[in-house]
């Protein structure tokens, strides 16, 4: 029952933060997210409110504004995101945590074959349910 968060950047991983998830809502669990993006959240931030605190290797802000998503959510709690305004991206869309992998694989597949992309991405949005991703023929 732990919230991780991973701050990504160019060079790789610039930081990470663990909360307690039973202790966060939507509202608060948005607000480390949004100081984690740009460069100020704090290991007495998260500390401080029970949490496992926070390592950040870059104070520079990480943009929130992608057309698409700002940020990548998995685990058995990620409905606390589901109405968020972040433009959160859930990477395991029929709900499988243990293929969460799988699916990125299919995201990337989507990426060099041209022919398939539209109907792997309908299918990774649960807009084609009758059909999962990975049943789809070139």
């Amino acid at each position: 029952m732990h919230t991780l968060a991973f701050r990504l950047g160019s060079e790789g991983i610039e930081g990470v933060f663990e909360h307690h998830t039973g202790l966060l809502d939507q509202a608060h669990l948005e607000e480390l997210l949004l100081r984690f993006a740009e460069g100020s959240l704090t290991n007495e931030n998260v500390f401080g409110h029970h949490g496992h605190g926070a390592l950040i290797y870059s104070d520079q802000p990480l943009p929130m504004d992608h057309e698409d998503y700002n940020l990548v959510v998995t685990g058995p709690r990620r409905s606390v995101l589901q109405t968020s305004p972040l433009k959160p991206y859930f990477a395991a869309p029929y709900g499988d945590m243990m293929i969460a992998g799988c699916f990125g694989l299919l995201r990337a597949t989507a990426d060099v074959i041209p022919e398939l992309r539209e109907p792997i991405l309908a299918g990774l949005a649960g807009k084609n349910a009758a059909v999962a991703p990975w049943e789809l023929e070139a």
